[in-house]
C-alpha cells in the first residue's frame, strides 16, 4: 500500500480490500491492526477530494462489494444445489452461519461507507441502496434461498415431523433455518425494496410459518384419529395432549420465532381440545366419582385453554356436589335430625372435600367457586333432614341445627377445643352460615341460646363468644349483631352491680351466694314472667337488690324473670349422703317446701309457690322424672297430675355428688323455643320488609314496582330471602297507611309520602 496520507485509486483500494475480504470469508483470523487498515483504506478512498478519474466515487466501491457478495453466494449455491433433506440442511446451515459471521465483520469494516455514503444516498431518496449487511441479506435470499426455498422448507418440516414421531433430530438445523428466514427480512427483498426487515417477518411467516401450521394441524388430526381407534381412555388422552403441548412449547422456545407462539397454541388447542371437548367433558363426572383429583387438574388445565371450555364442567360440578351433599345427609338423616354435631360435620365434610378440590384442581377459579356455592346452598337448605319436617319447620331446620351446634361448641364441657381449634371451628360454622337462606332464623335461635349461656354462666370463653359475634358482624353487618353485643355488655355491667350490692348489704354474717343479672328488655329474648312466691332465704336477697338498684337508677323498673333463674341446693335427706342439686328457681322453691313437711298434694305445692297450673305440673314432673320426688300417680307426658300425692324419694341414689336437675326442664323449654320462633318469624319478617320498603322509597322518592321489589330482595338477602308475594302485601299495607302512594296513570310506579 502507498503512504497513509495519499489516496489510492479504486483499483488499488479494491485490490487491498479484496485480499482482506477473502480472508474474512475464509474464516482466517487477523489481528486488529489489519482490520483497522481495511477500514482506513475505505475511509481514505471515500474522503478523497480527487474525484476526476472516478464515475461515482464511493458508489464504485459499493458496487465492487456487491459484486463480490454475488459471486460468493453463487459459488456456494453451486456446491449444494443437488443436495436434499437433512444433507441439504446441514450444508445450508453451515454455509449460512459462516456467511452471517463474515458479513457482520465486513459490515464493520465498511461502517464508514454505510454511515457516510450509503445513508446520504438514502436520505436523498435512493432506496435502492442498502447497508452492506442488508445488501448481503438481499443477495443471499436472491441467489441462495429463493432458488431452493421449497427444498429447504420441506426438509425442515420433515425433521419436525420425525421429531414428533419420536425420532431424535438435530434441532440446530431447524433453529438455524428459521433464524435465517428472520434475517432475510422484507417480503420480496431485492434492490428495489426497503433495506430494513419488516417487523412482521413476512419471509418467515409466508414461506415457513403457514406451511408449518398446516403440517401441525394435519399431523395431530391424524394422531388423534388413530388414538381413538385404539384407546378410549380420557386420562391417557389428556396426558398425551398435555405432553404434546409441552413439546410444542419447547420446540417454539428452541427452534421458532416467539411470534409463532399464539398461532401454534391456537392450532394445537383447536385440534386437540376444542374439537375433542365433548369427549373430554363427558368423563368429568366419572373422575369426580373416583376422586381422581390429579386428572381433574389436568382436565381443568386443558379446557381452560379454549373458549367456553369450562362452562359444562362448572355446571356438572354444581349438579354433582348438590347430589353428593344430599346423599350424604340422606345416609345420616335419622340420627342427624336430633344431632347437631353429626349434621354439621356431614355438611362440612362434603363442603371441605369439594372446596379443597376447587382450590387445588380448579385453581380457585371464580366460576367453580360459584358452582360450589350454589351446590352448598342447595344441599344445606334442602335435604333429607329438612324434608322430614313439616312444610313450616323444614326451611328452618338447618338454621336451627347450626345454631344448636354453636351452643354445644361454646358451652363449657370436659372436652373443650383449644384456641386454635376453636378459631377453625368458628370459621367452619361461618362457612355454613353464609349458605343459609334463613339467617334470621339462625339469629333467633342463636340469640336465645346465647342468652342462656350468659344467664347460666355456661360459656366456655368470653373471647370465643366475642370472636364469633365479630365474624357474624362481618357477614351481615352491625345491625344483625347489635342485640348480641348489648346482651354481652349487660352481663359485664351486672357483675359490677352485684358486687356493689353485696358490699352495701354485707353484715359479716354467712348468707347465701346471690348474683343478679340486669337484662335490657329491648335486647334480650322475651322471657315468661310467671309469678313465684320466694322462700324467705331468697326473698331477702331479692328485696335488698331491688332497693339498691332503685336508689342507684331512679325511675327504672325491674321485672324478675324467675323462669330463667338458677341455683344450687344442698340436700342431705337421702340415706345420709349429701348431694348438691343444680336447679331452676321454681324447682328450688318446690324442694325447699319439703323442709317443712314430707308429703304434699301437687295442688298444695302450686298454692305454696304461687306458680300457675301448667308451670306447677311441669316443674314437679321434672323432679319426679329425676327420681328426687315420688308421685303416687303416673306422669301425663312430662307433667304430674295436680291431684297426685308427692313425697321425697328417700331411696334416691346417684354416683355423682353434684347433679343437674334442670336439664329435663330445659329440654321442655327447647321444644317451646322452636314453636315460638315459628310463630314470631312471619311478623318479624313483615316488619323488616316494611322498614326496608320505607328506606328505599325515602331515598328514591319515586320507584317502579319491579325495581322496588328487586332492591328489597337485595337488601334483605343477608337476613332471609323475602318472597315476592309478601313484598307485594307489604307494599299494599304501606299504601293503606299513607307511607307511599301510586302515581296517577302509572299503577306500577310509587311515590314516597313524607
Amino acid at each position: 500500500m502507498a503512504d497513509d496520507n495519499v489516496a489510492e485509486s479504486l483499483e488499488e483500494t479494491w485490490a487491498f480490500l479484496k485480499t482482506g475480504i477473502d480472508n474474512v470469508f475464509k474464516q482466517q483470523s487477523f489481528v486488529p491492526k489489519v482490520y483497522m487498515a481495511l477500514y482506513q483504506s475505505i475511509f481514505r478512498y471515500c474522503t478523497s477530494v480527487d474525484l476526476s478519474n472516478r464515475k461515482v466515487g464511493a458508489m464504485e466501491l459499493y458496487e465492487a462489494v456487491e459484486g463480490y457478495l454475488n459471486a460468493y453466494t453463487i459459488e456456494v449455491f453451486k456446491k449444494m444445489k443437488e443436495l436434499v433433506g437433512e444433507d441439504l440442511l446441514k450444508s445450508y446451515t453451515t454455509e449460512w452461519e459462516s456467511f452471517l459471521f463474515s458479513v457482520k465483520v465486513l459490515d464493520g469494516i465498511c461502517s464508514y461507507l454505510n454511515r457516510d455514503c450509503i445513508n446520504r444516498q438514502r436520505d436523498e431518496g435512493n432506496l435502492n441502496i442498502h447497508t452492506i449487511y442488508r445488501l448481503a441479506m438481499v443477495i443471499w435470499k436472491r441467489e441462495m434461498f429463493d432458488n431452493q426455498d421449497k427444498k429447504i422448507i420441506d426438509a425442515v418440516l420433515e425433521l419436525i415431523r420425525l421429531e414428533r414421531s419420536g425420532t431424535p433430530i438435530n434441532r440446530a438445523f431447524v433453529s438455524s433455518v428459521t433464524g435465517n428466514l428472520i434475517e432475510l427480512g422484507a417480503k420480496d427483498v431485492d434492490l428495489k425494496k426497503e433495506t430494513t426487515p419488516s417487523k412482521d417477518f413476512p419471509v418467515y411467516k409466508e414461506v415457513f410459518e403457514e406451511k408449518f401450521l398446516a403440517a401441525t394441524r394435519e399431523f395431530y388430526t391424524a394422531e388423534i384419529q388413530k388414538f381413538h381407534e385404539e384407546n378410549d381412555s380420557v386420562t391417557d388422552y389428556m396426558i398425551k395432549v398435555e405432553t404434546r403441548l409441552q413439546q410444542e412449547k419447547d420446540r417454539l422456545q428452541l427452534c421458532l420465532h416467539y411470534s409463532t407462539g399464539p398461532l401454534l397454541s391456537d392450532c394445537c388447542e383447536d385440534v386437540m381440545i376444542t374439537r375433542q371437548l365433548e369427549f373430554i367433558q363427558n368423563h368429568f363426572g366419572r373422575l369426580l366419582e373416583q376422586k381422581m383429583d390429579e386428572h381433574l387438574t389436568r382436565m381443568y388445565g386443558l379446557c381452560n385453554r379454549v373458549k367456553e371450555g369450562l362452562d359444562a364442567l362448572r355446571h356438572a360440578l354444581q349438579e354433582y356436589v348438590t347430589k353428593e351433599g344430599q346423599e350424604a345427609i340422606q345416609r345420616v338423616a335419622t340420627e342427624a335430625s336430633n344431632d347437631p354435631k353429626l349434621y354439621v360435620k356431614t355438611l362440612l365434610d362434603i363442603h371441605e372435600r369439594y372446596q379443597g378440590l376447587v382450590d387445588r384442581s380448579f385453581r380457585k377459579d371464580p366460576g367453580f367457586l360459584k358452582s360450589l356455592d350454589n351446590a352448598a346452598i342447595a344441599f344445606v337448605n334442602r335435604n333429607a333432614v329438612t324434608a322430614r319436617c313439616s312444610p313450616v319447620q323444614g326451611p328452618l331446620k338447618s338454621a336451627e341445627l347450626l345454631s344448636r351446634y354453636c351452643d354445644q361448641l361454646f358451652k363449657k364441657s370436659s372436652k373443650m377445643p383449644d384456641e386454635m381449634e376453636m378459631e377453625v371451628m368458628q370459621k367452619q360454622v361461618i362457612t355454613l352460615f353464609k349458605y343459609l337462606d334463613d339467617k334470621d332464623v339462625f339469629h333467633k335461635f342463636y340469640a336465645k341460646m346465647f342468652s342462656k349461656r350468659l344467664i347460666t354462666d355456661s360459656s366456655a370463653s368470653d373471647e370465643a363468644e366475642t370472636s364469633f359475634i365479630a365474624k357474624l358482624t362481618d357477614c351481615c353487618g352491625f345491625e344483625f349483631t347489635s342485640r348480641l353485643t348489648k346482651m354481652f355488655q349487660d352481663i359485664q355491667v351486672s357483675r359490677d352491680l352485684t358486687s356493689e350490692c353485696k358490699e352495701k348489704f354485707s353484715d359479716g354474717k354467712k348468707s347465701i351466694e346471690f348474683n343478679t343479672l340486669v337484662l335490657s328488655s329491648g335486647s334480650w329474648p322475651n322471657f315468661p314472667t310467671a309469678k313465684l312466691t320466694l322462700p324467705q332465704q331468697l326473698s331477702t336477697s331479692v328485696e335488698n337488690f331491688q332497693k339498691y338498684y332503685q336508689e342507684k337508677f331512679t325511675g327504672r323498673r325491674l321485672s324478675w324473670v324467675y323462669s330463667q333463674c338458677r341455683g344450687e341446693v344442698t340436700c342431705s335427706a337421702f340415706k345420709g349422703k349429701k348431694y348438691v342439686f343444680g336447679v331452676t328457681t321454681p324447682q328450688m322453691c318446690t324442694l325447699l317446701l319439703f323442709n317443712e313437711q314430707a308429703v304434699y298434694v301437687a295442688e298444695k305445692i302450686m298454692e305454696a309457690t304461687g306458680m300457675d297450673v301448667r308451670t306447677t305440673a311441669a316443674i314437679v314432673g321434672s323432679l319426679v322424672k329425676n327420681l328426687v320426688l315420688k308421685s303416687n300417680m303416673e306422669l301425663i307426658g312430662e307433667d304430674v297430675p295436680l291431684t297426685a300425692t308427692i313425697t321425697l324419694n328417700e331411696q334416691y341414689t346417684n354416683k355423682k355428688v353434684r347433679v343437674d336437675l334442670s336439664k329435663i326442664a330445659m329440654k321442655a323449654e327447647a321444644v317451646k323455643e322452636t314453636e315460638n320462633v315459628q310463630r314470631g318469624l312471619e311478623q318479624d319478617r313483615k316488619n323488616m320488609i316494611d322498614a326496608c320498603i320505607v328506606r328505599v322509597m325515602k331515598a328514591r322518592k319515586q320507584c317502579q314496582h319491579q325495581q322496588l321489589t328487586s332492591e328489597v330482595i337485595s337488601q334483605l338477602t343477608t337476613r332471609f330471602k323475602p318472597k315476592v308475594e309478601m313484598i307485594k302485601r307489604c307494599i299494599g299495607s304501606l299504601i293503606e297507611k299513607d307511607y307511599m302512594k301510586r302515581v296517577d296513570g302509572q299503577r306500577d310506579v310509587y311515590d314516597y309520602v313524607a
